[in-house]
């Protein structure tokens, strides 16, 4: 029987125990975990020390369509520029002379200087006439106290109110026909007028002086001067335009043709001496021509000449405010005149409807 051969077979070189634990799995997991907090801290630290002390800035380029990044960037621009602009530099006045832009008057405030109702009128194009401290036009360009005639409100130490009481005032109105008077006294539409008058009268403070001029045929002026606001002069002045200021009052004077003379009353209002001038009337501007002529217009610029003369003997130029009272149909060419004759004399210019218009 064969004998079988054994190959020997050489075993396999030991391992020492103490190598053993590298090739284990806990060793994997535990140097996979310190690898991980390694990376960790690391990048904490890199955070932390340098990221934070850098300064965020963003080069202008194509704006990013991520709305959130936008406005990011847009917020760390403005960062920058509030903090590379200069201080604001205070805007000082470097002058003491007097300016040439005047600003209006500022509004009185409830409680002070009030007002009694203002009764309603129409105005042009038939909306509600302004009562006293509603949106009226406004002067307030003077000095010394708050002043309102029919809506024109201004600041003046003197003021002088001119009222036409020629017939066509009272005629196209009813209150007069045929040359003759039909209403009297309060009755009268034209009582509109002189209740007007009256208020601005009341609101004045003794610290104001005042006068009144009234005119047809003639010019008739209350006082020879402007008088102060007091209680006796105020009365006394309310009783003049209750009874005075009416047709019929105001006739020529001996030697001075007559008409509707808008220049008269404006030599008259002048010689007054006044800051400010409030004149009413319905524009119908004539002269009495001789020999039984008739009546002729008088031209603007026969106004404009009285008033530039009246202007010159003042030590400062007066403000003619004029009231346009439409009581018939409107006249495009007086209302034009008048318009012309209250800006050449740094005034403001109003029309109103009459009670009881005809036209």
């Amino acid at each position: 029987m064969p004998i079988e051969t054994q190959e020997a077979v050489a075993p396999e070189a030991a391992v020492p125990k103490r190598w053993k634990w590298f090739r284990g799995r806990s060793f994997l997991v535990i140097s996979i975990g310190a690898h991980l907090l390694f990376a960790l801290g690391a990048g904490y630290l890199v955070v932390s020390k340098y990221s934070a002390a850098r300064k965020l800035t963003f080069n202008a380029g194509a704006k990013s369509p991520n709305p959130s990044e936008r406005a990011l960037q847009h917020r760390v621009q403005m960062q920058h520029k509030r903090e590379t602009a200069p201080p604001p530099v205070p805007k000082r006045v470097l002058t003491t002379g007097v300016a040439k832009v005047q600003l209006p008057a500022m509004p009185s405030m409830p409680g002070e200087h009030p007002e009694p109702a203002q009764p309603k009128m129409a105005a042009a194009g038939g909306a509600g006439f302004a009562a006293p401290g509603s949106a009226g036009s406004l002067g307030g360009t003077g000095t010394g106290a708050q002043i309102n005639f029919f809506g024109i409100r201004d600041k003046s130490s003197s003021v002088v109110i001119m009222i036409d009481v020629s017939d066509s005032m009272f005629s196209r109105t009813g209150d007069a026909e045929s040359g003759k008077l039909v209403k009297h006294g309060q009755e009268q539409s034209f009582q509109a007028v002189r209740a007007e008058a009256i208020r601005l009268i009341e609101s004045l403070g003794p610290n104001v002086n005042f006068g009144i001029v009234r005119w047809a045929g003639g010019a008739y002026s209350w006082k020879s001067e402007l008088v102060a606001a007091t209680d006796e002069n105020k009365k006394a002045a309310i009783a003049h335009i209750q009874d005075d200021i009416d047709m019929k009052k105001a006739r020529p004077k001996k030697g001075r043709p007559g008409g509707t003379r808008h220049d008269y009353a404006l030599e008259q209002a002048f010689l007054l001496k006044p800051e400010t001038i409030y004149m009413l009337t319905d524009g119908n501007a004539t002269a009495s021509q001789p020999k039984g002529g008739g009546l002729r217009p008088i031209p603007a610029e026969e106004l404009f000449k009285v008033t530039d003369a009246g202007q010159k003997a003042l030590t400062k130029r007066a403000k003619l405010h004029i009231i346009y009272y439409l009581n018939g149909t409107e006249r495009p060419e007086e209302k034009q005149m008048l318009m012309s004759l209250a800006a050449r004399n740094s005034g403001q210019f109003r029309q109103v409807t009459a009670p009881g218009r005809k036209g």
